[in-house]
This record gives C-alpha cells, sequence and structure tokens, in this order.
C-alpha cells in the first residue's frame, strides 16, 4: 500500500487535487454574492466540494492505514487532516463558515512541504 501512495502518479494527482480545490475555493469566494443568488450554482458547488473532499478523506484514511500512527505525528499531515475532515463534516452537515474556506487553502503549505521535500532530496543526490 505504502508503495502505491508514494508513486509518482498518485502524488501528482494528490497535487493536482489539491490545487483544483484551492481554485475552486477561490472562485466560491469570489463569486459568493452569485452563487447565493443562483441555486443551480450553489448545488454545482455543493457537489463539487463533496466530491472533493470525499477524494480527499479517502486520501487520509488510506495514508493512516498504510503508515498506521506515523502518519499523524507529522504536524502538517495532522493539521491538513483536521482541515479536511472538519470541512466535510461542515459541508455534510450544510453549516457555511467563510474562515473554513481559507482554512482549505493553507491546505497549500502541505504542497510547498512536500515539493520542497523533493527539491532537498534531489540536491542530496
Amino acid at each position: 500500500m505504502t508503495d502505491f501512495l508514494e508513486m509518482k502518479t498518485i502524488s501528482q494527482l494528490i497535487l493536482g487535487m489539491t490545487i483544483f480545490l484551492c481554485v475552486v475555493i477561490f472562485s466560491e469566494l469570489a463569486l459568493d454574492s452569485y452563487i447565493n443568488d443562483i441555486p443551480e450554482m450553489k448545488y454545482f458547488f455543493y457537489i463539487l466540494n463533496f466530491f472533493l473532499l470525499t477524494f480527499f478523506v479517502i486520501e487520509i484514511l488510506t495514508k493512516s492505514f498504510a503508515y498506521g500512527f506515523a502518519f499523524f505525528t507529522d504536524f502538517i499531515n495532522l493539521f491538513d487532516s483536521t482541515i479536511v475532515i472538519v470541512s466535510y463534516v461542515f459541508l455534510i452537515m450544510a453549516l457555511e463558515v467563510k474562515i473554513l474556506g481559507l482554512l482549505r487553502v493553507l491546505r497549500l503549505i502541505k504542497v510547498i512541504v512536500g515539493m520542497k521535500k523533493v527539491v532537498d532530496e534531489k540536491r542530496a543526490r
């Protein structure tokens, strides 16, 4: 399972989904008044967020299964997991908290940290 999760294709998929989620969040924040005025748009963003957050919940569950408790000992993974799970629960319960969208954008910190690790590993070779 760990070999699968560490495949370059899987890492790139997760990175791409994270960037896409950030684009969705920024779009929601920028178009907030339009989204609330048009029920179809609101539903579209709800479904889009549900799909993306479900993807990330599955990622967290898979990684916690593969790496065990060690996955949560890394602060960035714990931070990221907390944001995803809280966002998912709030979405399902239909609770709207604007600051949560901004916190979800902070998931990019995980991406930046991951990219830094890759660069450091390449320099070490």
